[in-house]
């Protein structure tokens, strides 16, 4: 069938024209997303603290821990109501962790530098499907900074959890891994690293055209998913055989492992059907989405995979647990933001980052334990920004153009 697809390189590189903004203009976007982005950051404190806990996020009011007296909202404004108060409750002069004032600044610095990069000319997370659906500046733009920014969040309340609790808890993780394949189509940020995608959904016929066809993404895509669901009797024999002493593996904890790749398994079922949907429909815009809508899915089995693996190759190797299965859990939904070969390159800069960091603290003998759900943010971070340029950089590098 003939869709009348789109040029797949001008799919993936081209942009919504748009008007590039100014210092002014661009210091008042990053003003009002910092004024934004911190009240968010007074959310998240809220998430950080009771996600682990398993307690609403919503329900009680903000209170005081030490006398239990509600927060009134004039004392519960970002920022500004802590150094007011100098970081005490106004009833009982207990003292409220610095950390909540940083976390406001840090979301809010986030936020301005996310909708920064987002409205700026030609950044490959614009919304690359929007042009042909006849969607002008800013939306585009507001669309893929919308996107990116749940991401964004994402990773902060998840880095925190985890460096308090060693955990990230199922209530973030498994609400990605079904919403941000969807979230990831909205942007071309997944598009951003090349051809992967494109060549699996696209062929040429005798006459020149592009002709839509996604056989080839639906057996990887399959294939993947019949893998994972066969794995699990290996996962179970692995887990149990390896993990012995303190960090042997409970009923619980196959239980768990069992329920976790399942919810996976479900979760990439809707996209997976979605995408020829999309690509059959027939309007290029649509097709647009189709592809960046499958990116995401690869991008999400690649993520998972790689570390799915390697936490079973290295419990059989080192005799004990190589992987966290929370991690496993975490990188998937970066993996639709990032594509296939961008989460590995997260993968590899975590790793970087997590060797730069742990060698001193073992020369200095730091009892600390950093998990790697930190590391893989900051890679994830890494790439999304910079991923682009090093990518052609290494391509450039390696295959001398």
């Amino acid at each position: 069938m003939n869709a009348g697809a789109p040029s797949a390189r001008a799919t993936v590189h081209g942009h919504c024209a748009e008007p590039g903004h100014g210092d002014n203009e661009g210091m008042a976007v990053a003003a009002i997303a910092f004024l934004l982005g911190s009240f968010v950051g007074s959310f998240l404190n809220v998430c950080i603290h009771r996600l682990p806990r398993n307690e609403s996020v919503v329900h009680p009011p903000s209170r005081c821990y030490s006398c239990g007296t509600h927060v009134q909202w004039y004392d519960n404004l970002p920022i500004v109501s802590w150094l007011i108060l100098r970081g005490r409750c106004r009833w009982c002069d207990a003292p409220f962790s610095i950390r909540y004032l940083l976390i406001e600044l840090l979301v809010g610095a986030v936020t301005a530098a996310v909708a920064w990069l987002a409205f700026a000319p030609s950044h490959p997370w614009s919304a690359l499907w929007a042009d042909g659906a006849g969607l002008a500046w800013p939306w585009p733009q507001s669309i893929a900074c919308a996107s990116v920014l749940v991401l964004a969040y994402f990773l902060i309340v998840s880095v925190f959890t985890d460096l308090d609790h060693m955990i990230i808890p199922d209530e973030l993780t498994k609400s990605m891994q079904v919403a941000a394949p969807f979230l990831a189509a909205l942007t071309g940020a997944n598009l951003a690293f090349g051809w992967l995608p494109i060549d699996l959904l696209m062929r040429i016929d005798g006459a020149g055209s592009r002709i839509a066809t996604v056989g080839p993404f639906l057996t990887i895509a399959a294939l993947s998913l019949v893998f994972l669901l066969a794995s699990l009797p290996i996962a179970h024999r692995v887990y149990d055989r390896f993990c012995t002493g303190p960090m042997a593996w409970r009923k619980e904890d196959h239980q768990g492992f069992r329920a976790g790749v399942l919810w996976f398994v479900g979760a990439m079922v809707p996209p997976i059907v979605v995408v020829p949907m999309l690509i059959a429909w027939g309007d290029p815009w649509l097709q647009a989405v189709g592809v960046g809508l499958a990116q995401a899915v690869l991008g999400s089995l690649a993520g998972w995979l790689s570390l799915y693996v390697v936490g079973l190759l290295g419990t059989a190797a080192f005799k004990r647990n190589a992987m966290g299965f929370g991690d496993v859990k975490f990188l998937a939904p970066i993996g639709c933001f990032l594509g296939p070969v961008g989460v590995l390159y997260a993968f590899f800069a975590a790793a970087i980052v997590g060797t730069v960091v742990g060698i001193p603290m073992r020369l200095f003998h730091s009892k600390r334990e950093i998990p790697f759900g930190p590391y893989l943010a900051i890679g994830a971070a890494i790439v999304l920004i910079w991923g682009v340029p090093l990518h052609h950089w290494l391509v450039g590098l390696v295959f001398g153009r």
